[in-house]
């Protein structure tokens, strides 16, 4: 019997990724959460998926992803057990394939504008005239 396993989520970060390595290896694991939201006729559904990304993935996401970063996922779903202070617990969760970020750069919050300066981004005046010798290539 065929089967196939695939989720493709486009949504809105509910926490910033939890970043660590799993115990007794080298492998980083990032734990986080996506909204997404369903309309139909005069209601909307939301729904709230924990997702969890494995090696370069998880670096990469716990570097530039944070709450409210928009984000495209690709994964598969995942059901798992643990037993914790003595009782079984379980949940689904999105093992990310492949993500994407969605936003443009002014959803960045690490950008300072102080950091510019502003001389640079003046535009010349309309009389001076770019020389070919001015150009580097």
């Amino acid at each position: 019997m065929a089967s196939y396993n695939k989720v493709v989520l486009l949504g809105n970060i509910t926490r910033t990724p939890d970043v660590r390595n799993l115990p007794g290896s080298s492998t980083v694991v990032a734990t986080t959460g996506i909204a997404t939201n369903r309309k139909f006729k005069d209601k909307e559904e939301v729904m709230f998926i924990d997702i969890v990304a494995y090696g370069k993935q998880a670096e990469i996401m716990g570097m530039y992803v944070t709450k409210g970063s928009p984000l495209l996922v690709e994964g598969r779903l995942s059901f798992r057990q643990w037993e914790q202070e003595g009782q079984k617990r379980s949940k689904h969760e999105v093992v990310v394939e492949s993500f994407q970020m969605v936003g443009g750069r002014k959803d960045r919050t690490d950008f300072d504008e102080s950091m510019v300066d502003k001389d640079d981004l003046k535009m010349p005046a309309d009389n001076a005239m770019i020389r070919d010798e001015d150009v580097p290539f």
